[in-house]
């Protein structure tokens, strides 16, 4: 579990932060930090658990396990896009977005959905698949329903 307390945050000596600025306290502005660091780390928590639930690891790549299968090299840009999870099985792919609560980041969001599609267009192309064999999942843990998951991307959907 992610804990405040072990999170890194800003450091005493780099330059204030934007919490810094917008609340002009420089200790709440070092907790804020610290409280976004955690916030960051209980998403790579999440995906170490769900991989530690793993008894049947054959053809899913999350975390640690078969990670090389989730790191499509050069393909955005010259830039290696790595997709949180990706399953293969029989000829078709589901690529996962994993999330940790229901509100997303909507810069971030469109930006992995563009990765998403980008790879979704890259696995059809280089293994000579149909469209539909290649599958885009936002997977939302912590929400209390498919509408709450809605709002929090505020309609973005792929």
């Amino acid at each position: 579990m992610a804990l405040i307390s072990n999170a890194k945050g800003r450091g005493e000596k780099e330059t204030p932060s934007g919490y810094e600025r917008l609340f002009g306290n420089r200790q709440l502005g070092m907790l804020m930090s610290k409280v976004q660091s955690a916030v960051i780390s209980t998403g790579n928590e999440l995906e170490k658990v769900l991989a530690s639930k793993l008894e049947d690891t054959h053809g899913i790549s999350i975390q640690k396990i078969n990670k090389e299968d989730r790191v499509f090299k050069g393909i955005k840009d010259g830039h290696d896009i790595i997709i949180d999870c990706v399953i293969a099985k029989d000829g078709k792919f589901m690529l996962i977005e994993i999330k940790d609560g229901d509100t997303f980041d909507t810069k971030k969001v469109a930006g992995e959905v563009a990765s998403l599609i980008t790879t979704k267009a890259h696995l059809i192309e280089h293994n000579n698949l149909q469209e539909d064999a290649v599958s885009i999942h936002y997977c939302s843990f912590n929400a209390t329903s498919h509408e709450q998951i809605e709002r929090g991307a505020k309609l973005i959907c792929c």
